[in-house]
This record gives C-alpha cells, structure tokens and sequence, in this order.
C-alpha cells in the first residue's frame, strides 16, 4: 500500500472517530433528551486494488450530555435574564441589576401560593372575624384619630371614611400586620416558580417603575408574601397606577404614611366607580317559590326587584331615591340565610378584592362603624360546610349526572351553582344553589 493511501484510510478512520466526539447535545436536546445525530462516514477515493476500509458498527460516541442545572442555577439565569430585558426596555441597568441581583427565592411564599386549604370559613365566621368587637373598637379610635386627615381624603375623592377604615382593618389590622417579606424576593420567585410567572414580571416591572420615578425607594420593599406593600396593601401595579403621595413629602409611603395609604385607597375606589352617598347592600326578604336563577348576578333597578315581591328586611318600603338605583341579587347562604341586594358600591370594593366574602366583611365593618346593622336574619350557623376535595366530587357527579359545572377546580362558582340548581329543581328542591353537608350527601347519592 503507498504512503500516500495510507494517509488517506487513516485520515478517514480520525474523521470517524472525531465526528463521533464532536456530537453532544445542544440545549434544546438535552432539555427533551433526543440523542443527537452521528456526522456521516467519510471514505477516501481509492482504486480497485485497493482493500474498501469498512466499519462493522457505527462510529464510537463520547456521550456528553449537559447536567441537569439546580434549582438556584435555573433562578440564577432567570435573574440574568431579567435584568437583560429590563435593561432592553430602558430602565436603568445599575439601578435593575442593584434591584434583582441579590434577590432569594422565598420558601414561605411558595409554600402560602402551592398550599390550597381542604377547608375554608364558612362566609358567616368571615363576616364576623370582620367586624369583631376588637376590629370595631380600634376602627372607632382610629376614625377620631384621623378625623382632619379622613376630611381632606372625603373632600377631594368622595370615598366614605368608614369603608376606608373598615380596608385600612381588614387588610392590615390598622397598620399593625403589614408583612416581613422583601417584596422583590416574593416577586421575582413568582417569577421564576412558572405558575405564576406572567404576575411576577409584571410587578417587579410596577417596582422598577416606581423607584425610577422616585415615588418609591429600595429600602420601603417590604410586605406581604404575595408581593403585598403597607397598610392599605397594594401589589406594586396597583400602587404604581393609582398611589398618591397625599402628605406631599415627595415620597409615597404606603407603610407609615396613614394619609397616603388612605388617599390611595380612596383614590383607588374613585377611579373604579365609587358613588358618594350610596349604600353597597341590603338584607332584603324574598317570596315564597322565588326564583332563585335570579341570584346569578342579573341586574335590576330597585323599582323591578319590587314588583318580583322583593322588600327590605325591616318591612319598610324603599324610598324614592333608592327605587332608582340598580342591584343584584345575593344569597349566600341559600334560601334559610340572609339575602341582599347588592349595588354599585359593593362592585367597587370587589375591584379592590374579588371576594363576596371581602366585601361583605367590609361593608358590615363599615356600617356597624356608622352605627348601622346590616343583618338581621340569623345565618344557618349549623351547617356543616363541605372540604375542597368534597366540591372537586360535586362537580365531577353533578356534570357525570348531566348538569355541567364547566370544570372540575374545587370552586363553586356561578357554572357550579347554576348546575346545582338545575338539580335542586329536577329533585323537588327548593333550587338555590346552596351546598352544606347533608346535601352534598343527597347530590353524591349517599
């Protein structure tokens, strides 16, 4: 064999070899773990007389696949990345990097966000947590306290004092429970979880934001778990979109400030539609053979709920103002509890927070503070609420039976109560969407 043959087989044996090493795993390989092509055999021209060189198995590969990165090198890279794309949008990059860098992922805020309680209060222990006698006590001796400041608030957003306070305790027990979390390391492991990853970016954005326009400062970024900040409880967007430096001293400050968390949530109300002088509810009475469909959120002046037999709770008629104005229909604890009719007011504060439970603990707080009862019908304190996994099983056999609930989440929400009506009434019951135990039992068959 000439020299020169042989440099070419044993040109083409490295070839081999080398495209087998050189054949590792990208990023996009590894991550879906798909074995990476050999490079094709590559064989010298040689002439007839000259033996072929053939492999009898593929070329050897030196396996080279990337590690799994830890969890602290995943958040590590998402910080990077962060901070390149904020950097990208313009804000400032030693302010972003000062801001991200050092942040921490937050065991307890994922452990609060993951953990779905099997049980919840029924919505009659919410409303009385609400308005406890300590709540009340305090809230009254806060009201004297901030009467000059409360004047100025009610002047310029015509928000009542009396919900303002009634927020300023239920969201942070009049500043005293306010949060020991650092906001930023809250957010960004929101961020980074994935579950909730579009909320995240978007506050720490909100926080960016504010400190870049000097409303905020690094070292006021404490609060709730959620990503929550000062006595009235913003999220950064809220604050950055309707916070209000009311003490002009340049700086808002939602955790010591009483006259900027106030003017903030009552500019918060204003923006959303709060109505000066007019009430958020009102426990009604109902007819016999009511028709409870009525209660999914259809909307009517008082005058319509009037001629449907609907009348206030005290016998009284409405008054001619009043007859105008238009609700909807609550009932809450089904047709033995308190019902309502619920306005505009009782909207506003659901923007605030999206919970019945939220506004009506509010609104009952705030009138008890005026010195108004808003229930007088005893609420069905002996029913036994039903667990988040018993509802998951309600769902499954109300829609198994015909009755869709749109979804098995554990939520009873309007799909859910409308089915269980559909099946209150096919049953002979009285169909207003209300499970306790014993019919939960009847529904499931037991």
């Amino acid at each position: 064999m000439s020299m020169l043959r042989t440099s070419l087989i044993y040109i083409s044996l490295t070839a081999l070899i080398g495209a087998g090493s050189c054949a590792t795993k990208t990023n996009a390989q590894a991550a879906d773990d798909t074995p990476a092509k050999t490079a094709p055999q590559i064989r010298p021209a040689v002439s007839s007389d000259t033996p072929t060189v053939q492999s009898t198995s593929p070329a050897p590969r030196i396996a080279q696949a990337t590690p799994e990165l830890t969890r602290d090198q995943k958040f590590a890279a998402w910080k990077q990345d962060f901070i390149s794309r904020a950097i990208a949008r313009g804000y400032d990059a030693t302010m972003v990097t000062s801001l991200i860098s050092p942040a921490k992922i937050n065991e307890r805020a994922l452990d609060r966000d993951t953990k779905q309680p099997e049980f919840t209060k029924p919505i009659w222990s919410y409303v009385d947590g609400a308005a406890s006698a300590d709540r009340l006590n305090k809230g009254r001796s806060k009201l004297a306290e901030t009467a000059t400041s409360f004047n100025a608030i009610e002047d310029r957003y015509k928000v009542s004092r009396h919900y303002l306070t009634a927020i300023w305790g239920l969201e942070s027990a009049y500043g005293v429970i306010q949060g020991d979390h650092d906001i930023i390391d809250a957010l960004a492991t929101f961020a980074h979880d994935g579950r909730r990853m579009e909320f995240g970016e978007s506050q720490l954005f909100a926080i960016l934001d504010l400190i870049a326009r000097g409303d905020l400062r690094q070292d006021q970024l404490t609060g709730s778990w959620a990503g929550a900040m000062g006595m009235t409880q913003f999220i950064p967007t809220t604050m950055r979109d309707y916070a209000v430096d009311f003490d002009n001293n340049a700086n808002i400050d939602l955790r010591n400030s009483k006259e900027d968390a106030l003017g903030s949530a009552a500019h918060y109300l204003s923006r959303h539609g709060w109505r000066w002088g007019e009430p958020a509810m009102a426990e009604v009475t109902l007819p016999d053979n009511f028709d409870y469909t009525l209660s999914d959120g259809v909307k009517k002046t008082v005058n319509d709920w009037t001629v449907l037999g609907v009348r206030p709770v005290n016998g009284s008629r409405w008054s001619t103002e009043a007859g105008f104005l238009e609700g909807k229909l609550l009932v809450p604890a089904g047709h033995r509890g308190p019902k309502f009719l619920t306005f505009k007011n009782f909207d506003v504060i659901k923007k605030y927070n999206n919970s019945t439970s939220y506004a009506m603990g509010i609104t009952v707080l705030a009138e008890s503070l005026r010195g108004q009862r808003v229930i007088s019908t005893p609420w069905p304190r002996s029913d036994k609420q039903i667990s988040f996994t018993q509802k998951k099983e309600l769902q499954a056999r109300l829609t198994q039976l015909g009755y869709d609930t749109k979804g098995v989440d554990g939520q009873i929400g309007p799909n859910s109560r409308r089915a269980i009506r559909a099946w209150q009434k096919a049953n002979g019951i009285i169909a207003d969407g209300y499970v306790d135990l014993s019919m939960w039992n009847r529904i499931m068959g037991r």
